[in-house]
């Protein structure tokens, strides 16, 4: 009989990120070498039913009314759908905590990652402290947006159900709930700039340095990126999860695949789109004919036009898996 999990893993979207989120999933069963548990916040009916019938392992799938929070959903009721899920990560984290044991580590991973190899190294830099985090780690052409996004990314967020770790929760929260917009003039990023001061706040947080966390268009050029017996490396050392910011995926109906267009301006190398574009592309494809299979038209998809294929095509940015 298998014990409890090791790990607890959550993330939230809507039908429309759904791909991704499966996608996320997939990644951890191939790297994840301990058993966990991966908490699914469904932003809607509609991802739950579709979700429900993939009949997903390792998986808990929970809706906004679940979490047990009023305030939450008054704010659910005055909000644009994107405030709302940025509103909504220190509340469920929060949910995670009240059903660990004390000293269990709950995480936050946004439903745009994929994994590369296992999360061990996170869980090893966090140590005994109570919160772990990750910069952005911009590099030099995008340096100038740590101002309006913040020294650190909301990417993946690890915190143990200690006091230091609860306060902190408890903390941003309520922050969340009084505001949670994009407005850079007035130093606002939803809820990813209050993260600025918790390293003055919690002496328990540890700030993640392994090269492999968090890897992610804004910072990809900071870094040498290579293969090692089949393991994708960066610096030398593993690359544990990538951040898919920003990235279009084009249904390819003609091809059955799955084409991926950066926006934003990000250029990648074509060592780059090979070992994290190409294998991202093929995941998105897999969790669609998933889908498709056991939803037929459940998940309205961008198609592919042939202007954005070409202009993607003729820049050296289409990806396809």
């Amino acid at each position: 009989m298998r014990g409890r999990p090791r790990y607890h893993f959550c993330t939230l979207f809507d039908r429309h990120y759904a791909t991704r989120g499966i996608a996320l999933l997939r990644s951890l069963e191939q790297h994840c070498r301990e058993e966990f548990r991966f908490t699914i916040l469904c932003m809607d009916q509609e991802t739950q039913a579709l979700l429900a019938k993939l009949d997903l392992r390792k998986t808990d799938l929970i809706l906004p009314k679940d979490l047990g929070d009023a305030e939450l959903l008054a704010a659910e009721r005055s909000r644009p759908r994107r405030e709302f899920c940025w509103t909504c990560p220190p509340s469920l984290m929060l949910y995670m905590l009240n059903r660990l044991a004390p000293g269990e580590i709950a995480t936050y991973v946004d439903a745009d990652l994929a994994f590369f190899s296992d999360p061990g190294p996170v869980y090893a830099e966090l140590g005994d402290k109570d919160i772990a985090i990750h910069g952005h780690r911009f590099s030099p052409e995008y340096q100038a947006s740590e101002a309006t996004s913040g020294t650190f990314n909301v990417g993946l967020i690890a915190i143990r159900n200690a006091p230091q770790g609860r306060a902190c929760l408890e903390r941003w929260r309520l922050q969340c709930l009084e505001k949670c917009a994009l407005d850079p003039d007035n130093g606002y990023c939803g809820d990813q700039k209050y993260l600025d001061e918790w390293p003055s706040l919690y002496d328990r947080l540890v700030v993640l340095q392994h090269p492999g966390v968090c890897l992610a268009p804004w910072n990809i050029r900071n870094y040498a990126i290579g293969e090692k017996d089949g393991q994708v490396t960066v610096n030398g050392a593993p690359l544990i999860f990538y951040h898919y910011h920003s990235l279009v995926p084009l249904r390819m109906n003609f091809l059955g695949r799955c084409a991926l267009v950066p926006s934003h301006g990000y250029q990648f190398s074509s060592t780059q789109q090979r070992l994290i574009y190409r294998p991202y592309a093929s995941l998105l494809r897999l969790a669609q004919r998933q889908t498709d299979r056991c939803a037929p038209g459940s998940l309205k998809r961008p198609q592919a036009s042939w202007r954005s294929l070409w202009q993607s095509y003729r820049s050296g940015q289409f990806v396809t898996g």
